[in-house]
């Protein structure tokens, strides 16, 4: 059949049939070698449906030319998998900027202020296990774990502190020992938070795996202080708010 007949019963437009003819994903069955026509069998509606469908849960053609060598077999399984994945990392991106157009239409458009041209935003520390840390700092402090950073390929998540670009907004990173990062410190970090119970604060730090280095004290000239170890040796100042 004309290919503008094959295009009405797969669904695909003519432009489209000619592109998948030139990437190689739908050659037509024949083609003329004088008018370049180009003709298809109806054993080929199957496959354009197929591939029709495939796009439409955007499934890039590079990976479509590969599951239909082998719909059901393991590898294209994997394939389908990590698309799923990508999915919902875009579903979650799209749901955190509808989030933010919310908030935008709620609180009007704030350009953030600063008294200086510089200041602290974020800390990264090493850590021997990345989920046992995260558990650790959860219970410990009650910290807010979340994604931070979001691509097409995966996200990135860290302890979030405040809004980005309003005042008090910091990020506090872990990073595992001996990874990827070659920004990560080479040994353990010391940073300091204030709480709202110093007291309080470092018991639920040791009962969450912490390590006493410095009891709660009242040194002079300074607000009441301790100092707790996590489970991969950074210290942690407490100061009394």
């Amino acid at each position: 059949m004309t290919i503008g007949r094959f295009a009405r019963i797969s669904g695909l437009s003519v432009h489209t049939l000619r592109h998948y003819d030139d990437v190689g994903l739908l050659t037509p069955a024949q083609v003329d070698p004088e008018s370049g026509y180009r003709r298809y069998s109806r054993d080929q509606v199957r496959l354009a449906r197929l591939i029709q469908s495939l796009r439409w849960i955007d499934l890039p053609i590079d990976r479509i030319r590969n599951v239909i060598q082998g719909p059901a077999d393991p590898a294209s399984q994997e394939i389908f998998a990590r698309h799923r994945d990508q999915l919902e990392r875009t579903r979650r991106r799209l749901d955190a900027q509808v989030r933010d157009v919310n908030q935008i239409l709620r609180r009007g458009l704030i350009m953030s202020t600063t008294t200086t041209g510089v200041r602290p935003v974020q800390l990264k520390i090493t850590v021997d296990d990345l989920d046992s840390s995260i558990a650790f700092y959860q219970k410990a402090f009650d910290l807010s774990y979340d994604v931070t950073r979001r691509t097409s390929d995966t996200e990135f998540s860290s302890f979030l502190f405040g809004e980005y670009g309003q005042e008090g907004f910091f990020l506090l990173h872990l990073l595992v020992k001996d990874g990827e990062d070659t920004d990560a410190p080479r040994g353990p970090s010391t940073f300091g938070l204030m709480v709202d119970d110093l007291d309080d604060s470092h018991s639920r730090a040791l009962s969450a795996g912490g390590r006493e280095a410095v009891p709660p004290r009242d040194p002079e000239g300074m607000p009441r202080s301790s100092a707790v170890t996590d489970p991969s040796g950074n210290w942690i100042w407490l100061y009394q708010a």
